[in-house]
């Protein structure tokens, strides 16, 4: 007589990791303080949170130390602080983009035939965050979410470009030019004088230097007072890069870029 099968036991559900308790407070203290939308002092703080009163102390320090938590002059509460602030409209800021970039790149790729993409600074690097890819068979891949350095891609130079010149400098003294390809430039004073060259053409090249055999060609986008807000650029095999082709692609590429600023433009007037 053949056994029964045994009933299977049900699986278990994969363990949930535990949580970093002091993330979590971090978490609870900026929630409370945006839903309250007032300052608070420190005791309502530790009894809305529950957190322990030395613990809340050491946190309230270093978030107020990053500019996350202000403490107003001569008043013993806390309030959100301007970092918090812009944190939440760099994340609006990029949405937006987004949205607004998108028909312009869609037409960028349709005059050109290459993939498209816009890129904005994020910490020391160029970060992609929209792309529309050409239709061709052989093309260069241009996902969302890449991250260029920015001394070795075309919209990396662009952001870098049209930094203030402070912050330029600051970046120069302390980057280490880590080679890519055979490329990349090695060497600040070069990088220094591509990127004045950059200012005086409005166009940055990258041959080769980010991904060997791509040819990347970006422009800014800057806002009415002349500051850069993103980089649009196509990239493409650097054999299909023609003589006769090139012109037309800087052109079509400073159209998408004005067409980008002026859709900006309309929609923070509404």
């Amino acid at each position: 007589m053949r056994p029964r099968p045994q009933p299977r036991s049900p699986q278990a559900a994969p363990p949930v990791p535990p949580a970093v308790k002091s993330a979590e407070r971090v978490l609870d203290l900026l929630e409370l303080l945006a839903g309250t939308g007032r300052a608070m002092t420190h005791a309502e703080l530790a009894r809305r949170t529950g957190i322990p009163k030395s613990s809340l102390t050491q946190l309230l320090r270093t978030l107020v130390q990053r500019g996350y938590v202000e403490q107003p002059a001569q008043a013993p509460q806390f309030q959100l602080g301007e970092r918090t602030y812009a944190l939440a409209r760099r994340g609006a800021h990029s949405r937006d983009l987004v949205r607004l970039c998108q028909p312009w790149l869609e037409r960028l790729v349709r005059t050109v035939d290459e993939s498209a993409a816009l890129a904005v600074l994020r910490d020391d690097m160029a970060e992609r965050i929209a792309s529309v890819e050409t239709g061709r068979a052989v093309l260069y891949s241009v996902h969302v979410g890449v991250l260029a350095p920015l001394y070795a891609s075309s919209p990396g130079k662009v952001l870098l470009a049209w930094m203030p010149p402070a912050e330029r400098e600051a970046y120069l003294r302390r980057v280490t030019l880590r080679p890519r390809t055979e490329q990349t430039i090695r060497s600040v004073p070069v990088l220094r004088r591509q990127l004045q060259a950059v200012r005086e053409e409005g166009v940055a090249w990258s041959l080769g230097e980010f991904t060997a055999g791509v040819t990347g060609i970006a422009v800014p986008v800057l806002d009415v007072h002349g500051r850069c807000l993103a980089a649009v650029g196509v990239a493409l095999p650097s054999e299909r890069l023609t003589d006769a082709r090139r012109d037309g692609m800087v052109r079509a590429l400073r159209q998408a870029a004005q067409g980008i600023a002026d859709s900006v433009a309309e929609s923070a007037s509404r």
